[in-house]
C-alpha cells in the first residue's frame, strides 16, 4: 500500500482532515482528484466507488480503504480490463457505481 492511501485512510477513520497530493480526506469521505472515491453515511455505513475512473491509483486507494475497514483479502481488480470486486477465488464483475462496503 502507498504512504498516500496509508496516511489518508487513517486519517479517514479518525475522522481528520489530510491533503496528500491528490488525495484528500475530510474526515467523512474520500476524494482522488475531486472526485469522491469512498463516502461514510449518516447511518454509519461505508460506501466506495470508481466515480468512473477505473484506474489503477483508482483501485490502489480503494484497495486501502477496503483494507482500513478491516476486508484486506478483499479487493477491486481488473481482469481482462473489466472491473471485479471480490477476492481472486470469489469475485463479481462491478460497474464502479457506489457499493456499501460495511
Amino acid at each position: 500500500m502507498r504512504v498516500v492511501t496509508r496516511k489518508i485512510t487513517a486519517a479517514w477513520r479518525q475522522g481528520k482532515w489530510l491533503t496528500l497530493g491528490n488525495t484528500r480526506t475530510d474526515g467523512r469521505n474520500i476524494y482522488l482528484h475531486g472526485n469522491c472515491i469512498a463516502r461514510t453515511t449518516q447511518d454509519g455505513q461505508v460506501q466506495i466507488s470508481t466515480s468512473g475512473w477505473n484506474t489503477l491509483t483508482t483501485r490502489e486507494r480503494l484497495n486501502g480503504i477496503l483494507n482500513a475497514v478491516g476486508l484486506p483479502y478483499t479487493g477491486v481488480f481488473n481482469r481482462k480490463g473489466d472491473l471485479y470486486f471480490g477476492t481472486h477465488g470469489q469475485h463479481v464483475p462491478w460497474d464502479g457505481e457506489w457499493m456499501t462496503i460495511i
